[in-house]
Formats: C-alpha cells, sequence, structure tokens
C-alpha cells in the first residue's frame, strides 16, 4: 500500500512540475511578444511617415500580390463556369437582335434586381453604381435605366432634374414603380421615367444636358457607336460629362477569347454582349476620356468621358 501512494505522490509532483514548466514557457513566450511589440511600436514613433509608409508596403505587397491573383483566377473561374452551364459557341458580337434583346429584358424585368443583387454586392458593382450616380450633377439623363438600380444614388443637392428613359416597356414599367419608393428611389425633386430608344433622343435637345449616365447600357445596343454620338449630341460642350459603367474586352486575350466563345449564350440570356470593346466604341464616337479605372481583370470599366473638342 505504502508503494502505491509512494508512486502517486511522484506522479502527482511530476504533473505538476510539467504543468508550472507549462506556465513558465508561456509567460515567456508571452513576454517576448509584448517585448517585440514595444518595439516595434518605438520603432513606428520614431520613423519618418514616408519610411513607415514603405515599411508597410513592403510587408504588405506579398500579401496584395497573392491576393489579387486569387481574385482574378476566381473571377477567370467564375466565368468559365458561368458560360459553361449557359452553353456557349463563337459569336458576332456587333450583331444584336433587338426583337430577341426586348423580349430577354422584358422577360427579366420583375425579377432582374433579385437576380443581380447578390453578385452586383459581391463583385462590388454596387459600389461603382454608387459612386458613379454620385458624381451626377445639373440637369442629367439616364439611358438604358433598367428597373431603376441608380435611383437611390443620385445626390439631390447636386442634381437639379432626373430624365430617366429606357427602351424596354418592363424596364420602363418596374422603373416607374420604384422612382419614388423609400426603397430604391430617388430624392430628386424633378424627376420621370419614360420609354426612350438611346440611338434616337428626339425629345432631348441639342447641349441640353449636364451628365450623361449609362450603366451597362453598351453591350445591349444595335448601334453602340451610334448610341454614344447621341449622347454626345445632347451633353452640354463646355463642362458636361458622360458618365459610363460597362463591361467589355479585357487587356487580356486569352480572357476575352472566354468572354467571345460564351457571349452568344450570355446574349439569350440577358440581352447584352458582354466582349464588346468599349474603349473603341468610345473612341469612334468622339467622345475623350478624362478618367478610367478598370475592374475584374479588366472587363469591367468605369468612365469618365467629356466631347471631344476640334
Amino acid at each position: 500500500m505504502r508503494v502505491v501512494v509512494a508512486r502517486i505522490a511522484r506522479r502527482a509532483r511530476s504533473l505538476a512540475r510539467h504543468r508550472a514548466s507549462r506556465v513558465v514557457a508561456r509567460r515567456r513566450a508571452s513576454s517576448r511578444v509584448v517585448a517585440r511589440r514595444r518595439a516595434s511600436s518605438r520603432v513606428v514613433a520614431s520613423t519618418p511617415r514616408g519610411a513607415l509608409a514603405s515599411h508597410v508596403v513592403a510587408r504588405m505587397f506579398p500579401r496584395l500580390v497573392a491576393s489579387a491573383f486569387a481574385t482574378g483566377v476566381a473571377c477567370a473561374g467564375v466565368v468559365v463556369g458561368y458560360g459553361a452551364a449557359l452553353g456557349g459557341r463563337a459569336c458576332d458580337c456587333e450583331r444584336v437582335d433587338a426583337r430577341a434583346r426586348d423580349a430577354a429584358y422584358d422577360r427579366e424585368a420583375k425579377t432582374f434586381d433579385d437576380a443581380v443583387r447578390s453578385s452586383e454586392y459581391w463583385s462590388g458593382i454596387e459600389n461603382m453604381r454608387a459612386s458613379l450616380a454620385y458624381g451626377a450633377r445639373g440637369d442629367v439623363l439616364e439611358v438604358a435605366c433598367g428597373t431603376g438600380r441608380n435611383f437611390s444614388y443620385y445626390d439631390p443637392k447636386k442634381v437639379r432634374t432626373l430624365l430617366a428613359m429606357d427602351a424596354c416597356d418592363g424596364m420602363v414599367e418596374e422603373a416607374r414603380a420604384k422612382l419614388r419608393t423609400r426603397d430604391g428611389g430617388t430624392t430628386v425633386r424633378e424627376a420621370m421615367v419614360t420609354r426612350g430608344d438611346a440611338h434616337r433622343m428626339r425629345n432631348v435637345k441639342t447641349g441640353s444636358v449636364d451628365t450623361v449616365v449609362d450603366t451597362f447600357g453598351l453591350c445591349s445596343y444595335e448601334d453602340a457607336v451610334g448610341a454614344l454620338r447621341e449622347m454626345k449630341r445632347v451633353v452640354k460642350r463646355d463642362g458636361g460629362r458622360v458618365l459610363l459603367l460597362e463591361h467589355g474586352r479585357s487587356e487580356y486575350g486569352w480572357l476575352s477569347n472566354i468572354l467571345d466563345h460564351f457571349a452568344d449564350a450570355h446574349a439569350r440570356r440577358w440581352g447584352c454582349y458582354w466582349n464588346r470593346d468599349i474603349l473603341k466604341l468610345i473612341e469612334d464616337a468622339g467622345l475623350e476620356i478624362v478618367e478610367k479605372s478598370t475592374h475584374h481583370l479588366g472587363t469591367t470599366f468605369v468612365i469618365e468621358a467629356t466631347p471631344r473638342k476640334g
């Protein structure tokens, strides 16, 4: 019995010593972490702002590069997977079947917002819409307004009047219903929605608009250059701006090839061609790009343009 008790006592002392050593090790590790943090704080406090920024960038750069690469791969994967689900084939992106397009938009009008809300949020397009529309000022014309997804982003302090138009009856009906609602509507005092064709805006006088807004419209026009020329006609020559949020051909050839392959299937589903050369269309229309940013591996464009002088 004494032997058993002695063994138990030795075992208890051994466990106590082991636990004590672990506690000491944790404290030492914690002390080292605190010391490193204090040393880092002293370095930060004594480092000039420019050098500190360079230090932070140097440490974060590998992570940023890895994150950008992963995002790019994910975007490409989404495009390929989406296109495969649709079933694709080579296309002629300059040919737009107006009847098929209008039928697609009429079919999708009532459920369009629900269908794109999640993807626009996670892809950042929702923020791009908000930033673009918030930059509008004066008398604003929005073409291809769709269901009015930009309405709530217009700043009533900067926008005097808002005229929104779309060529699809179903979209116009949805936009009119949304115009004055609290959920997605606008607070611009003078605002209206009408049916209108961006190619022939006969009810808009030449040089009468301060800002033209078009989000994802160039992909669905029969004559995208002609529509841009109409925007150029109605916007004021001095100080007028054309604000565009569009998707189109990427600067990466391999990705543009994928877009080409699945463009017809995407057009049948959504009524638009996502592989047009946006920058060339703008140049051919006689507009000059003042500011541009690209996203999603160069397939999404945020552009501010003005009428080219001369």
